[in-house]
């Protein structure tokens, strides 16, 4: 459990926070690619970190990402008109190019150098991996891009998609290093089932089923941790189940052909978004591949109301609190342990948005299967804490330490350190520490 004080730091995300401020410290993906219209196309309209934004691609296909309110008199700039290089404010004309910078205040004489006085707040972006990513941090503290390896294969290697969560992103997060749950929210109730989704070794659901206790075990890294989970099968049958978590909210899970993952980004302390990449590290996906993890189905972003009543644009699964997620209790009783007729993410999300937006975490009765949940929520309460007394996060600056790679073996080891030697090229691949 963690003290009131302490839930409340890691928790809250808006700007001046502790840990709004480490998450400003890193590029943070904000939309995808695919969801940005050609260029001179409608915003898209966004809150990360509590902050109201527009993103708008300009003519040169350049992507921005500005306060949502016109400098000038506050309106939205969701309504402006994106046009010749910048977005043209429709209440009195301002238009703003894709850094913020001024280009034309049509109410001014023509002598006037007012413009060049004003900017529109906005974030460095770069576009990779089919995401856009932003910087909201200080400008003196930008960091290099992070050395993501599935955000640098071919396209046709990877499949993106972002939706909404409907809960504080620390509990979402906590769900996706969670390897225990695996023997129960995710499995069949035939042992010889196996789901369509699901990429891993051989008799994979055998492993799970037999062995609903793993041993686990949390190393330290560089960037976070890496953590393993064994299920026993037998004499020298050991299944092991390698997760990554990297700062300040990237998780890397396990599978043997395509690799799975995901970034959570704040909206706001009680909403996040979840950008989910699987990808193949050697050659493209088949169709068959790239459909069972497509998890947009070409819906289009829909507007969302947040609590306060402003309007992102965002994508909703219709698998939601609305209908219970769906449950079926036949199902439940006969095929699916959960019952919920969706994705292994959509029965994860029936499990973190029904506990409360905010999890009061003072109140939790964690056990040996949580050490992974304690030592992160540890590392980043440090983090931030040391951040507000002035020491910056070294990993912001170390881009080469983000290269790793969820795994899952079986294997004759019973010792975690004997199985991550052996696997370590599989698990940090071409990973080279400067100096």
């Amino acid at each position: 459990m963690l003290r009131p004080e302490d839930n409340k730091l890691i928790t809250e995300v808006g700007p001046g926070t502790p840990m709004g401020e480490l998450f400003r410290r890193f590029w943070l993906p904000v939309v995808a690619s695919e969801d940005m219209e050609d260029p001179d196309g409608a915003p898209v309209r966004l809150r990360i970190l509590g902050e109201d934004l527009v993103a708008f691609r300009d003519t040169d296909g350049k992507v921005g990402v500005l306060s949502a309110y016109c400098p000038h008199r506050r309106a939205n700039l969701f309504y402006a008109r994106n046009e010749e290089g910048g977005l043209r404010c429709i209440y009195h004309g301002w238009k703003f190019d894709v850094t913020g910078r001024c280009l034309h205040i049509p109410s001014e004489p023509a002598r006037s150098n007012f413009k060049d006085k004003v900017r529109a707040p906005g974030y460095p972006t770069q576009e990779r991996g089919g995401l856009v990513w932003a910087y909201m941090g200080p400008p003196d503290k930008q960091p290099e891009f992070p050395e993501y390896e599935w955000a640098d294969v071919p396209a046709n290697q990877r499949v993106i998609s972002a939706s909404l969560v409907e809960c504080n992103w620390l509990q979402t997060l906590e769900g996706d290093i969670d390897t225990a749950h695996v023997s129960f929210l995710h499995r069949t109730l035939n042992p010889g089932t196996t789901l369509k989704w699901a990429r891993f070794v051989e008799n994979f659901t055998e492993y799970v089923t037999k062995d609903r206790s793993p041993s686990l075990t949390v190393k330290s890294t560089d960037y976070g941790f890496v953590y393993g989970g064994r299920r026993v099968g037998g004499e020298d049958d050991y299944y092991w189940r390698f997760s990554h978590w990297l700062v300040p909210s990237t998780s890397e899970t396990p599978g043997s052909a395509e690799r799975p993952g995901r970034i959570v980004v704040p909206i706001d302390d009680h909403n996040s978004m979840s950008f989910s990449f699987v990808w193949h590290p050697h050659r493209a996906l088949s169709a068959e591949e790239a459909i069972a993890n497509g998890r947009n189905n070409g819906q289009p972003l829909h507007p969302w109301e947040l609590a306060d009543g402003y309007v992102i644009d965002t994508r909703r699964s219709p698998l939601n609190r609305d209908n219970d997620f769906k449950i079926d209790r036949h199902v439940q009783r006969t095929k699916r342990f959960s019952g919920i007729l969706g994705t292994p993410p959509e029965e994860d999300r029936a499990m973190t948005e029904t506990m409360e937006p905010v999890l009061d975490r003072s109140k939790e009765h964690l056990g040996t299967s949580d050490i992974a949940i304690i030592a992160m929520r540890r590392r980043l309460i440090k983090m931030a804490r040391d951040l507000a007394d002035g020491v910056e996060p070294a990993l912001a600056k170390q881009a080469w330490a983000f290269r790793t790679r969820g795994y899952d073996v079986v294997s004759q080891h019973a010792e975690f350190e004997d199985v991550l030697a052996e696997h370590m090229s599989e698990l940090t691949p071409g990973r080279v520490t400067p100096g």
